[in-house]
């Protein structure tokens, strides 16, 4: 009877060269779902050491542009937060044309520490939601800032307090956590998937010391790193930029923490389609020319390194299949269950603290159709840039 070394002599040196790559990029995907994308996972089972007392006042800042539906539901969200110390919300209204302007006005009468700003409609700038952002900022009161959309309402009543806590002598920066309501269909699941990736990949990354973006939905910052990076400046000709772009100008390095805590989520009532979805992405991909070598190297190298392997998967599945080689049918069975299985733990754990759906049966499509998108969006299906308006119809 033949050894299993014996068996893998006789499969022949295109076999042999097919498996040992397949083999390569298992044990490449391996180690960033083990090193960064299980890191959440072992940060949630560390003991807390963060500060809950001598919480400095709040700047809570808020772009609008005709989110009268919203700012009814959500602001009221915001300013009833349970808070130790002082807080008030900015809301910049970003020339909105709905009733957004009396919502707020009649808010303002009833509490004291909501202000209301406005960007004209007229004014013409290339991203407009960062210059709303910087109206907000030179009128806040208060040296540290925490920024949310006008159709995100936090999870819980001490979002402010758990954010907020982790801003002590070491900490400038504090990246949070957004999910989508109740989003439905294939591109539902799709976005929805697409954000639970990436919360833990930026996330992931930001625990293991490479700090590249956050979410304008869910971040706190010091008034220093605002001032540090310039403001805005060095990106206005970009519609995006202002969660992360603006860290690296401000070239965060180990003052950053990250908020895993279920009561600091917020979450996007948005219903994105298929057209703004995609703007999204290419506005995404478009930025990340602008982070360091090392980030897109290794961001890149992750997508590159899935795509192959699936295809080699697929490949060597019909090649052994029609030469009847069941060893290397076998071998590539075993590493495709042995990722899925490894990817599905740490999906599905993740899933868990950030509240949204796992997506155990659609997680294959989803992380084999992902990457090679946004290669497609990256190359043949680029097309012109578009103003942030176009990208929130």
């Amino acid at each position: 009877m033949s050894t299993l070394y014996d068996q893998l002599c006789e499969m022949g040196l295109v076999f042999q060269l097919l498996l040992g790559v397949l083999g390569l990029f298992f044990f490449i995907q391996l180690f960033y779902y083990i090193y960064y994308y299980s890191a959440p996972l072992k940060a949630l089972k560390s003991p807390s050491s963060k500060d809950n007392e001598k919480l400095p006042p709040v700047s809570i800042i808020v772009c609008a542009q005709n989110e009268a539906e919203n700012l009814k539901q959500f602001i009221p969200k915001l300013l009833e937060q349970k808070y130790p110390n002082k807080f008030e919300v900015i809301v910049v209204n970003d020339g909105s044309t709905d009733e957004s302007a009396e919502v707020l006005e009649r808010m303002a009468q009833e509490h004291s520490n909501l202000k209301i700003s406005f960007l004209p409609r007229a004014a013409k700038y290339m991203s407009r939601k960062k210059m709303c952002l910087s109206i907000g900022i030179k009128a806040a009161a208060y040296d540290v800032y925490l920024f949310t959309d006008a159709d995100c309402c936090p999870s819980s009543q001490l979002w402010l307090e758990i954010m907020v806590r982790n801003l002590n002598n070491s900490n400038d920066v504090v990246l949070g956590a957004t999910r989508f309501n109740k989003l439905e269909g294939m591109i539902g699941n799709l976005i929805d998937y697409d954000n639970l990736f990436n919360t833990i990949r930026y996330m992931g990354y930001a625990l293991r010391g490479n700090i590249f973006r956050g979410t304008i939905r869910n971040m706190a910052y010091k008034k220093n790193i605002y001032y540090k990076a310039k403001g805005f400046s060095k990106h206005l000709d970009l519609d995006t930029g202002e969660d992360d772009i603006l860290l690296k100008d401000a070239n965060v390095k180990d003052n950053v923490c990250v908020e895993l805590n279920s009561n600091a989520i917020t979450i996007c009532n948005r219903q994105l389609t298929a057209k703004s979805y995609r703007l999204m992405k290419e506005q995404r991909l478009d930025n990340r020319k602008f982070y360091r070598t090392g980030t897109r190297f290794s961001l890149s190298f992750e997508n590159v390194s899935r795509i192959l392997f699936y295809l080699l998967t697929i490949a060597l599945v019909v090649f052994a299949t029609l030469e009847c080689q069941w060893l290397a049918l076998g071998i590539t069975a075993f590493l495709f269950l042995a990722r899925y299985i490894t990817q599905a733990v740490v999906m599905s754990k993740n899933a868990k603290w950030l509240g949204c759906k796992a997506h155990p049966l659609g997680i294959i499509f989803f992380d084999f159709y992902l990457p090679i998108y946004e290669q497609y969006l990256n190359t043949i299906g680029r097309i012109g840039r578009k103003r942030w308006e176009m990208w929130r119809e």
